[in-house]
């Protein structure tokens, strides 16, 4: 049986990119893209990779550094406290 060849051009990085990721965003983030992408002259999905990759080398950044951590726990602790609070209100309403 004879493989498929795959049209396109090969990453600059060399690896090879298989897995599709589908998420939905508004007509009006789409206008933005478009915009942009048509400006840099890059296909849409290269600017949306380019995106997502730069956020994860920053959001790797940050956890390495211990801010993801940080952000963590003041998230847990107003969770906890806004659970807090509505106990104490429920009980003072009684």
């Amino acid at each position: 049986m004879k493989k498929e060849t795959k049209m396109g051009r090969k990453p600059k990085d060399g690896k090879v990119r298989e897995t599709v990721v589908s998420f939905k965003l508004a007509d009006d983030e789409i206008e933005r893209i478009t915009k942009l992408a048509n400006f840099l002259d890059i296909p849409k999905t290269a600017l949306i990779r380019n995106f997502v990759l730069s956020s994860l080398d920053d959001a790797e950044l940050l956890k390495k550094a211990g801010v993801l951590s940080l952000a963590k726990g003041i998230k847990k602790t107003s969770e906890f406290l806004s659970k807090y609070q509505s106990i104490k209100e429920q009980k003072t309403t009684f």
